[in-house]
């Protein structure tokens, strides 16, 4: 619950990390009261911040129906990841030099994530972990572009990309994979390597997206 007046971007951040964790079910329609209540909100704050995750696609909304999460849909979360495959090494490549704190912000994500997701097998930490890990990532290595258009269009892609990997990590996606190939990028990365960093980021993103889209075609994905 809020505990003072909440702005609209409180709100919606709330309502999408429901979203993205799965206490707003993938497929569900809202209960606009049942959430109000439990947000500790006005419905009009609720449905404002609604309304902008809708033109964000992050909901959907019917005339008369309400508002409702979309399905996890394998098609969608491939679509997500085939643009992020080019506009994040393109982003890369516009980008100034990664300052220094970066690169240590860089390694203290991975070692936060190994750490997280080598430990005993509790899926919500550990789907929590691989989300942060794919969105803060992109999010470091962002704030070096110029192009501020950009950023924004890769900070909503990865906003909408967060619960499918939330959910796929859930189900078994062989992280360790994953974790080692951010390794390697960081090392590209940290030794000023930006082309091959830029390759390699692209072709992670485009490797590993079919596992993962793949695991949520199964029946019980949602």
């Amino acid at each position: 619950m809020f505990q003072r007046k909440p702005l609209r971007d409180d709100v919606q951040k709330e309502i999408l990390n429901r979203i993205v964790d799965g206490r707003l079910a993938a497929g569900s329609r809202i209960n606009e009261t049942h959430l109000a209540v439990d947000m500790g909100l006005s419905r009009t704050p609720l449905r404002e911040a609604m309304i902008s995750l809708v033109a964000k696609q992050y909901l959907s909304s019917d005339m008369g129906r309400g508002f409702a999460v979309p399905p996890l849909d394998p098609v969608q979360f491939r679509e997500i990841q085939a643009m992020l495959s080019r506009l994040e090494p393109f982003a890369l490549s516009e980008a100034s030099a990664l300052s220094s704190q970066t690169v240590m912000e860089l390694y203290n994500l991975i070692n936060r994530a190994r750490m997280k997701l080598g430990s005993e097998p509790i899926w919500p930490q550990q789907a929590e972990a691989l989300t942060i890990l794919v969105y803060q990532w992109s999010t470091l290595v962002m704030s070096h572009g110029p192009n501020q258009t950009l950023q924004t269009e890769i900070a909503r892609l990865q906003g909408l990309a967060g619960r499918f990997w939330f959910q796929v990590a859930r189900r078994g996606f062989p992280f360790e994979d994953l974790l080692a190939s951010y390794s390697q990028l960081y090392e590209l990365l940290r030794s000023g390597r930006t082309r091959e960093a830029c390759t390699h980021w692209q072709d992670q993103t485009m490797r590993f997206s079919e596992p993962a889209a793949s695991i949520l075609a199964r029946p019980n994905a949602d």
